[in-house]
């Protein structure tokens, strides 16, 4: 660069630098910038010894960033963004008599997270559900486009128009309403949303969110097996296995063992079986019996009964002078 200072007309090193020198404005003519964020505007200069510095908006307004200028380069800092600086910037360069300027323009927008999916319970088969999906601190949200998709089939979708001179970030919902059925197990919700404006280079321009169904039955056909028998004699030993039908369906099957039976066991048995979406039961008798035993008699005229009662207590009557006592 030096090599071209060679004045051949007696002019000043001065002038000649005021003519060569020039300024650029980064990142370029427009940016957009996501509110919430932090963006740099760079004013540089070339062919300038002493540069002198200053920024303003179009309107003259508050700037609302913080200004850093060092040798031939300033910056004017927006963090955080906001409303306020939607403006056109203009960095204006003064090199001895000469001034040059330069603008840039600061759009807006917020699209800083994935739209959010939402049941209003669990899915059950046969059950109506509302699913709603929201997109939340969208601006602007003209012509913000949703769509909620189940597999490669559109269930809704919807473009929201605004009034552009509204100035607020907000959440932006869409709601349906079906009804699930086990078929729908394993499918997946897909959520894109967009915000398609032309004139700026937003990134991203599109987000999405997935969801896999899983669609529950409520238990039903509950079944409650007694083996060897749900009648046996004291000493023996049983097992009760109860199952049930269901989405999701039982890890396995519950089985309660009772070894070496006695009187006390004998009652009813009741499997019930839990979840979210419902309850099932069912239940069985369980009866122990003993075998009635010979007992000696006295001297005495008396007659000793035995009288089983197989649901629950086994009681000895004793006969003596016309009057019973329990044994």
């Amino acid at each position: 660069l030096f090599g071209l200072m060679k004045p051949s007309t007696g002019a000043s090193p001065a002038l000649w630098w005021e003519k060569m020198f020039t300024v650029e404005i980064s990142p370029g003519s427009q940016i957009a910038a996501q509110i919430g964020n932090s963006v740099v505007l760079t004013c540089d200069v070339m062919c300038c010894e002493s540069p002198s510095f200053s920024w303003r908006t179009h309107i003259d307004s508050p700037l609302n960033g913080k200004v850093r200028s060092k040798g031939s380069k300033s910056t004017l800092i927006l963090s955080p963004v906001r409303f306020e600086n939607k403006h056109f910037y203009l960095c204006t360069v003064t090199c001895g008599h000469k001034k040059l300027e330069k603008v840039i323009q600061v759009a807006l927008y917020s699209f800083p997270r994935d739209p959010e999916i939402e049941m209003s319970g669990l899915l059950v088969s046969g059950n109506l559900v509302t699913v709603s999906w929201k997109v939340p601190d969208v601006y602007p949200f003209d012509w913000l486009e949703i769509e909620l998709l189940k597999g490669e089939s559109i269930m809704k979708n919807k473009i929201f128009l605004a009034d552009v001179s509204k100035k607020s970030l907000e959440t932006k919902r869409l709601e349906m309403i079906f009804i699930p059925t086990t078929e729908d197990t394993g499918k997946v919700l897909v959520c894109p949303t967009k915000l398609p404006i032309d004139e700026m280079e937003l990134e991203p321009k599109q987000r999405q969110s997935t969801q896999v169904l899983y669609v529950n039955v409520a238990p039903g056909d509950t079944t409650l097996l007694v083996s060897p028998s749900s009648i046996l004699e004291e000493g023996r030993s049983v097992n009760m296995t109860c199952s049930s039908n269901g989405l999701p369906p039982l890890s396995e099957n519950i089985t309660l063992t009772l070894m070496s039976t006695k009187m006390g066991d004998s009652g009813i048995y009741v499997c019930e079986v839990i979840k979210q979406v419902g309850i099932s039961r069912k239940e069985v008798k369980l009866i122990i019996q003993v075998a009635p035993k010979d007992i000696q008699l006295n001297t005495e005229p008396c007659h000793l009964c035995t009288i089983l009662f197989p649901l629950t207590k086994f009681y000895s009557y004793k006969v003596h002078r016309q009057q019973f006592h329990v044994l």
